[in-house]
């Protein structure tokens, strides 16, 4: 990571630390509306540069073991790609809106190779980061602002990021600091005509994107590069240290958006359902699947970043370092800890650290928080 990112993101640790909410009772669901001011207006009300996210752990990850690369074999679907050279472009990450509204409008969660879920805005909804790499999508959305995990995210995978603004604190490290490529359709498409587009106008729904334009983006801007970071292990076959049958997953999201996995035994894949009802992806009209599910706790803290003109404040999250995980696959469960920094993306680790291996398909990432009770069974 850039010594000045590293600089400006320690900075916050004093103030943020202060207003942790980690153990405090979640609030009610707070509306966020569509636009925040811009970085511009931020610096003429004398606020000054941001300081914001949390920095990587002080000591690096230690030595894991790495899954054998194929050039054929994607490394985070651990499936088969006709054309190999698609593998060493860059991961593709799309932020999308997951509230209510937003869930009624998905497109294009089917064709991402991982998918990402956690905690925003004060402790009161949940977002998503698809990631597409090995795979490409005409019609991803709707596309929303980026919020702090994004960052976290990004740069483990040595990404590039496209989403709809932010708050002024975000944008400005996304656009300033940041050491991956980051499309802002507010500034880079305010039209939304060149590199996304909109469906209607509600502000929730109406933007959508696509892998296309964001290459394209990064082909015009000269942020194209040769790509090469480690992947996920996988195996057809579950490995033997399960921890016991999990067939049914439910994490008590806050805001109503409480997620529910259902395995079905004949597809060999969880179906997805979030408030009580199937999460249906527009593209296919189908609930969405998933091969593997990983549960991951981690440090939630509430920062002194005001998201939108409500207050609402920002929720980091510490993805790198170490913490509890629960992988499922198969129907089964695997007890283990998660490992990252900002070079390496996560290596899911059972019984004496070794390689917990993936079904080949796609991987849903489902963070909560670390005194967040589940049920599986």
């Amino acid at each position: 990571m850039p010594v000045r990112v590293a600089l400006v993101l320690a900075m916050l640790v004093l103030g943020g630390l202060a207003l942790s909410a980690c153990g405090q009772d979640t609030p009610p669901p707070t509306p966020t509306p569509t636009k925040t001011p811009t970085p511009t207006a931020a610096m003429e009300a004398g606020n000054g540069p941001p300081t914001t996210p949390t920095p990587p752990p002080a000591e690096p990850t230690p030595p894991l073991p790495t899954p054998t690369a194929s050039a054929h074999i994607a490394p985070y679907t651990g499936l088969p790609v006709e054309d190999p050279a698609r593998l060493r472009r860059r991961p593709i990450f799309i932020c999308v809106n997951n509230d209510a509204v937003g869930r009624a409008a998905h497109y294009g969660l089917v064709r991402a190779d991982l998918v990402y879920e956690y905690i925003v805005d004060g402790f009161t909804l949940t977002r998503l980061t698809a990631m597409y790499h090995s795979q490409d999508a005409e019609r991803v959305g709707p596309v929303r602002s980026a919020r702090k995990p994004n960052i976290w995210i990004t740069y483990m995978y040595d990404g590039a990021l496209a989403c709809s603004g932010g708050s002024d604190a975000i944008r400005y490290l996304l656009k300033h600091e940041v050491g991956f490529p980051y499309l802002d359709a507010d500034i880079d498409d305010p039209t939304n005509t060149v590199y996304f587009s909109n469906v209607g106008t509600d502000y929730r729904t109406r933007l959508q994107a696509s892998t296309q334009g964001v290459r394209r983006w990064l082909q015009e801007t000269g942020n194209d590069k040769e790509w090469s970071r480690p992947g996920f292990a996988f195996s057809p076959e579950p490995p033997p240290f399960a921890a016991g049958s999990a067939t049914a997953i439910r994490l008590p999201y806050p805001g109503g958006n409480q997620v529910e996995w259902r395995y079905d035994p004949e597809r060999r894949v969880y179906l997805r359902y979030q408030g009580g009802q199937p999460h249906v992806d527009n593209e296919t009209g189908e609930p969405l699947t998933a091969e593997n599910v990983v549960v991951i706790k981690a440090r939630h803290e509430l920062t002194d970043i005001v998201e939108d003109s409500l207050g609402t404040r920002s929720v980091d999250i510490q993805l790198y370092g170490f913490g509890d995980l629960r992988l499922f696959r198969d129907g089964l469960v695997y007890e283990g800890t998660w490992r990252a920094d900002d070079r390496t993306p996560p290596r899911w680790l059972g019984p004496g650290e070794q390689l917990i291996p993936l079904r080949p398909g796609q991987t849903w990432i489902q963070v909560i928080r670390l005194d967040t009770p589940f049920d599986y069974r």
